[in-house]
């Protein structure tokens, strides 16, 4: 019988008790380089030798194919391989997610995975107050007096920002349930709605003559940040009289309850 079939033979019967396809290919690869050294390493010591003989010889030194079909199958069980597939599904799946999540792909602001608005968040807040509701947690994630003040006609107004996220990322956050019931308190307990937009306006000159206009929330809220988990919304306000330290209150009235989040407003921003 031909040498080769022989080896094929031999490589055939000592994995077939390897029951899961990927590791039974796996492993009579490996064997098979390995015979394949095995002779290569004969012929360098035995220059005489060649090639049929070598594979021969080689295969003898790899024992009984019986007895290492029962130590690999008793090593390699179908549901450790069965494990390692579904990890490597899993892990393709996350990666997928993610490079969605990281495309963001903006199409409309419940469409897209991630953007952002032309509304800025000028200042960050580390560990804001937070509540649950539901299903969601709020959070406030931003607090600044924004100082207008290189703007004639221009007024400053208080910027609160609000993140409301859930770990239920395919039931996204509705824009319209947390703006519905959204309103603002300002230091002096004035009760600002949140339910429309005060615009204001105002001219920057160019040059003599020239000019273009500026509008800007006065009291009102806007979305600005959108990730697959959390939505983050600006709210505005006045700012009359602002001293540093004082609080602006979020209040959220919903069927499943209502929440108050406040926040000391620390830091004046200046607009350019």
């Amino acid at each position: 019988m031909d040498e080769r079939r022989t080896a094929a033979q031999w490589l055939d019967t000592a994995v077939s008790g390897v029951r899961f396809g990927p590791d039974r290919d796996r492993v009579r690869r490996e064997l098979e380089e390995h015979l394949e050294d095995k002779a290569a390493d004969l012929q360098r010591i035995f220059p005489g030798m060649d090639a049929l003989e070598a594979q021969d010889r080689a295969l003898a030194g790899m024992g009984d194919p019986e007895e290492l079909k029962t130590e690999l199958a008793r090593v390699h069980k179908p549901w450790w391989g069965r494990l390692w597939m579904a990890s490597r599904w899993a892990v393709s799946l996350m990666l997928l997610v993610m490079s969605l999540v990281g495309l963001g792909v903006r199409t409309g602001y419940d469409n897209s995975l991630r953007g952002r608005t032309g509304t800025e968040i000028y200042h960050r807040v580390q560990d804001g107050e937070k509540a649950r509701l539901g299903q969601y947690t709020f959070q406030i994630t931003g607090a600044a007096c924004l100082d207008r003040s290189a703007h004639p006609g221009a007024e400053d107004t208080f910027q609160v920002v609000l993140r409301a996220s859930s770990p239920k990322f395919w039931e996204r956050v509705s824009i319209e349930a947390v703006l519905e019931g959204l309103a603002a308190v300002g230091p002096d307990g004035t009760r600002y709605p949140l339910g429309g937009e005060e615009i204001k306006r105002y001219t920057v000159t160019d040059s003599p003559g020239y000019g273009h206009p500026v509008t800007y929330i006065y009291t009102g809220r806007s979305l600005c940040e959108w990730e697959l988990w959390y939505r983050e919304f600006a709210v505005f306000l006045p700012a009359e009289d602002w001293e540093p330290g004082d609080r602006v209150t979020l209040e959220l009235d919903s069927p499943a309850g209502r929440i108050a989040l406040s926040a000391p407003v620390t830091e004046r921003v200046m607009i350019p």
